[in-house]
């Protein structure tokens, strides 16, 4: 097998090139780059889990949907459906309940969430009446616009 040596070159130039020239934040005049700049390019994502601490003292993590559909506040995600809507079966059980859901979807996959609550304790004092109705284990999440 023979190799071609110039366009090995030519490719390690190029690939050489491309390394270099990629640039991911965001710079401004200053002697130094903060995290508030690199956000702003729009390539850095944010993050889709908090960590905050109860009114027991336990530190506690949940998950953040971005969404600009939904109302932000905590819900109780009592399913998760990849590429299709959830059965009407499924829709009325949670109609059954009485309990506002909100079908919300998001990038093809769909989340069965009950709420909204204002505040995370909130929706954590409200997961044994949901799990007592519905027979699923709920778990606390937070819906916020992008």
């Amino acid at each position: 097998m023979k190799i071609n040596i110039n366009y090995l070159k030519t490719t390690l130039v190029i690939s050489t090139l491309l390394f270099i020239g990629c640039e991911t934040g965001v710079r401004h005049k200053g002697s130094s780059t903060t995290v508030q700049e690199t956000t702003q390019s729009g390539i850095v994502d944010k993050p889709t889990h908090q960590t905050i601490t109860t009114a027991d003292g336990k530190k506690v993590a949940f998950k953040k949907i971005f969404s600009n559909s939904a109302q932000p506040g905590f819900y109780l995600q009592v399913g998760f459906f990849q590429e299709y809507k959830p059965n009407d079966a499924f829709i009325n059980q949670l109609k059954k309940t009485g309990l506002h859901y909100t079908i919300l979807a998001k990038n093809g996959n769909f989340y069965a969430l009950i709420g909204a609550y204002k505040s995370y304790n909130e929706a954590k004092t409200h997961t044994s009446a949901v799990k007592s109705h519905l027979h699923k284990q709920p778990f606390v999440v937070e819906v916020l616009h992008p």
